[in-house]
C-alpha cells in the first residue's frame, strides 16, 4: 500500500458549505468528535434551570434594546423564528463577550442598557455559556418569549422573575467530552479530483465527444441501472486498461460497480479539539459578510421595462470559512501494487497541485490551498506513455456508444 500523510495550508479562504443554515447564516461541514482534551469544570450554577436564567436575562435585554418601530409588520410576524436563527448564528465564536457582539449587531443593538449583564456573562465559563445556547437555543427562545408574553399581561417590566445567585447550593459540572469540528470531506476532494484527471484523461487521449452514459461513468462515478449494457466491456480489466482513472476512483457501470483502489481521507483541521494544534478551531473560523444587490436601480444605460411584479433582488448572506493559514492534515491511501494505477496516481497529484482550489466560491476568492507532495521524478510517464501508445484503442473504445 502506498500512503501519502500530508499538510496543506489555505492561501485563500476555504468554504464547505453544509446543509445546516441559521437566518442568513451558512456554517462549515462538520463532523462529531471525541475531544482529546476534554473540557471539565465546576459550573458557579447549583442547576441547569439557575445557568438558563442566567442567559435569559441576557437574551432580555438584547431584545428590549431592540428597535422595534424600524421592523416591518410582515417581519414581525416571524420575528420568533428570526430570534432563533440568530440565537444559534451568534454562537459561531470563541467566547461569551464576542457572541454579546455578534447578536447586538445582528440586531443592530447600538448598546445594552443594563449592566447586570457583566454579572451574569462573569458566571459563564466560555464553553459553558455558548454550549449550553448550542444545544438549547430553541428552548431557549421558547422561555424568553414565555417570559416577555407574562411580563407584558402582568405590566412587570422588571427583572424579578430572575430571583436567584448563581453561587447558592452545592455545583453542578459542566463536561464537554465532545465537539462538532469543521472539517473538508473526502468525498468533496475525491469528486473534484475525478473531474480534474478525467478531463486530463479525455484531452490526453484525444476525446471530444461521448455519449451521456460514459460521461457519468467517468465525470461523477456513474449510475446503476437494471442491466449493464455494457456488451462492448468484456471485463472490468479491460475498462481499466482503456482507463486507468477509473482503476483509482471507480464507477458504477449499469449493474456493476467498479471500486477504486485510492483511498482519500477528509482533512482535518489542526487545532486543539483535534488535539494538533494550539488554537481553538473557533480562532481559525471567520464569517463572511456580503450583499446583494438591485444594481438595475442605477442603471442608466440600459431602458429596462418590467413585465410583471419582479421577486426582491436584494439578499444579504453570510457564511463560514477556514481563515488563510489554516493548516490541515490529509492523507491518500493507494491499495494496489498495479505499477499503471501508481503511474496515474502520481499524474493525478501533479494534476492537483496544478489545480489547487477545493470546497465552494472559488470564482469569488475562495479554495486555493498549497500543497506540500513531493512527486517522484518520472512517476508519471507509464501513464502518460500507455494514453499516448493507446490513442486510438480509446477512442474507439469510447464512442461505441455514440450514435
Amino acid at each position: 500500500m502506498l500512503k501519502i500523510k500530508h499538510t496543506f495550508t489555505a492561501m485563500q479562504p476555504v468554504f464547505t458549505g453544509s446543509d445546516e443554515n441559521h437566518g442568513t447564516l451558512r456554517s462549515l461541514r462538520r463532523e462529531k468528535i471525541i475531544m482529546r482534551n476534554p473540557v471539565n469544570i465546576t459550573s458557579k450554577f447549583a442547576s441547569d434551570e439557575l445557568r438558563r436564567d442566567a442567559i435569559l436575562k441576557i437574551l432580555l435585554n438584547v431584545w428590549r434594546n431592540i428597535n422595534f418601530d424600524s421592523i416591518s409588520n410582515s417581519r414581525m410576524m416571524g420575528i420568533w423564528d428570526e430570534f432563533s436563527s440568530k440565537l444559534v448564528a451568534s454562537t459561531s465564536c470563541r467566547t461569551r463577550m464576542q457572541f454579546l457582539n455578534m447578536i447586538c449587531s445582528k440586531w443592530d443593538v447600538r448598546s445594552l442598557s443594563d449592566d447586570y449583564i457583566v454579572e451574569m456573562l462573569d458566571l459563564f465559563n466560555d464553553d459553558e455559556f455558548l454550549e449550553t445556547i448550542r444545544n438549547e437555543y430553541q428552548y431557549l427562545t421558547l422561555k424568553l418569549r414565555k417570559l416577555i408574553k407574562d411580563q407584558k399581561e402582568s405590566g412587570e417590566k422588571g427583572i424579578a422573575y430572575f430571583n436567584f445567585s448563581g453561587n447558592q447550593g452545592e455545583k453542578i459540572i459542566f463536561n464537554k467530552s465532545y465537539d462538532n469540528v469543521p472539517y473538508v470531506a473526502g468525498n468533496s476532494i475525491r469528486g473534484l479530483l475525478r473531474r480534474i484527471v478525467m478531463y486530463d484523461f479525455c484531452k490526453l487521449a484525444g476525446i471530444a465527444k461521448l455519449d451521456k452514459s460514459l460521461y457519468h461513468q467517468l465525470f461523477t462515478g456513474g449510475n446503476l441501472t437494471a442491466s449493464t449494457d455494457t456488451e462492448d466491456i468484456e471485463r472490468r480489466e479491460n475498462y481499466i486498461e482503456m482507463c486507468p482513472m477509473i482503476g483509482l476512483l471507480g464507477s458504477a457501470i449499469g449493474n456493476m460497480t467498479i471500486e477504486g483502489e485510492l483511498k482519500v481521507g477528509g482533512a482535518r483541521l489542526q487545532c486543539r479539539e483535534n488535539g494538533t494544534g494550539d488554537l481553538s478551531y473557533w480562532e481559525l473560523v471567520n464569517v463572511v459578510f456580503g450583499t446583494r444587490l438591485d444594481s438595475s436601480k442605477t442603471e442608466t444605460d440600459i431602458d429596462l421595462v418590467e413585465t410583471g411584479k419582479e421577486p426582491t433582488s436584494q439578499m444579504k448572506y453570510e457564511y463560514e470559512v477556514f481563515i488563510v493559514g489554516s493548516k490541515f492534515d490529509h492523507t491518500f491511501a493507494l491499495t494496489t501494487d498495479n505499477e499503471l494505477l501508481i503511474s496515474a496516481f502520481w499524474h493525478m497529484i501533479e494534476l492537483f497541485k496544478e489545480n489547487n482550489f477545493i470546497c465552494g466560491n472559488s470564482a469569488r476568492g475562495s479554495g486555493e490551498i498549497d500543497i506540500k507532495i513531493d512527486v517522484p521524478e518520472g512517476a508519471s510517464k507509464l501513464y502518460l506513455d500507455h494514453i499516448e501508445s493507446n490513442k486510438e484503442d480509446i477512442q474507439k473504445y469510447f464512442s461505441l456508444k455514440i450514435k
